[in-house]
């Protein structure tokens, strides 16, 4: 009941902000979905406006209450375009067509791009280590909790990190999600289940030795051929969030998905660090402004569609597995020794109690305790 209470909150805050951006949302209580004259086509930037921002992101520009990103960069620019009075807007590049995550965090890092959407935080860990904090397996359980830390000091730790390693800024970071583990031969009821099978994880020391310590074999697969090795059985396993499954057809090779919850999916928007200092102080407000709205409609975006797409996997007949506490624990417990090694020798010491202290007082702030 409180999910279901807090998806009508979160839709109703996200249809008030598109409201501002000529959107009308209709929401059928068994589906969530958004018809609008400006959701299909593409979203152009404002003409007259003096300060043109190029953006990116990787979802598809259709609906704005299925994609995440594409909720975010349309809030962003309205918002923008308001604030600003029609000053400042973005030209919006969606679909990945300038490239992946990678490469467009390059683009921006170098200044060829203005601002990049990541989904997510661990692409940044090239960079600055500290990042990897938010993949470590089972250290995030809440994610309430985990989008207030993200509001406050480790946002501005992490982003003042990325300015001197990266020349790149932190404006937002939010979880969308919990990653679970996905097959299709066999379902996955325990942490047996797990052994030998090739699991196609992200490329990050946390999660490739998470793996390894559940007795499967790590397999290295772009995420853009994916669909193929799964289909083809070059790999067994992978692990994501429903949302990443559901929004890239995913769903269409898997037969089964466990509720590990073994990682948070958080993602992040930085942006260039001389396209921000070329700006004045008033554009820069404008700036965390709009990046604010676009973090809520996110959130609104994922708390409305979370249920939505669980049930629209159900109905294509993927087998959802619920683990119990004491299953879960199981898979925590093998992994824990592994995950301590990396984070004793990759992330710093002060940032860990720092993020550690943040999360206690924001689980005190939310009654979590």
């Amino acid at each position: 009941m409180k999910k279901l209470i807090s998806s009508v909150v979160a839709l109703s805050l996200l249809s008030a902000l598109l409201t501002g951006c000529n959107v009308v949302t209709n929401t059928p209580s068994s589906t969530v979905s958004t018809q609008t004259s400006e959701s299909s086509q593409p979203a152009e930037p404002l003409e007259g406006a003096s300060i043109v921002l190029r953006m990116s992101h990787g979802d598809n520009d259709t609906s704005m209450l299925e994609n995440t990103w594409n909720a975010y960069a349309r809030v962003f620019k309205k918002s923008l375009e308001l604030y600003s009075g029609g000053e400042m807007t973005v030209e919006i590049f969606p679909n990945d067509q300038l490239g992946g995550t990678t490469s467009c965090l390059e683009q921006c890092s170098q200044g060829t791009l203005d601002i990049a959407l990541s989904a997510s935080v661990g692409a940044l860990s090239g960079w600055i280590p500290n990042a990897c904090i938010f993949d470590i397996p089972y250290l995030i359980d809440d994610i309430d909790v985990c989008n207030l830390v993200c509001d406050g000091e480790i946002l501005q730790e992490l982003s003042a990190e990325l300015q001197a390693a990266a020349n790149m800024r932190l404006l937002t970071m939010v979880q969308t999600d919990f990653r679970n583990v996905d097959t299709w031969k066999a379902p996955v009821y325990s942490i047996d289940d797990m052994a030998g099978l090739k699991t196609r994880g992200q490329e990050l020391d946390p999660h490739i030795a998470m793996v390894e310590s559940w007795g499967a074999i790590p397999t290295s697969v772009a995420f853009t051929e994916l669909y193929s090795a799964a289909s083809t059985g070059v790999i067994d396993c992978f692990e994501n969030c429903n949302y990443t499954l559901f929004m890239n057809n995913l769903y269409e090779t898997v037969n089964y998905i466990t509720d590990t919850q073994h990682a948070a999916n958080v993602c992040v928007c930085v942006m260039n660090e001389d396209s921000w200092n070329s700006l004045t102080e008033d554009q820069q407000a404008i700036i965390e402004r709009a990046a604010r709205d676009g973090k809520r409609a996110t959130m609104g975006v994922v708390t409305a569609n979370n249920v939505n797409i669980i049930n629209r996997l159900e109905e294509s007949g993927v087998e959802m597995i619920s683990l119990t506490d004491e299953e879960r624990q199981a898979f925590k417990d093998a992994c824990s020794e592994q995950v301590q090694k990396i984070i004793d020798s990759t992330i710093d010491s002060d940032f860990y109690e720092q993020f550690m202290r943040a999360y206690a007082d924001a689980e005190n702030i939310l009654g979590r305790n």
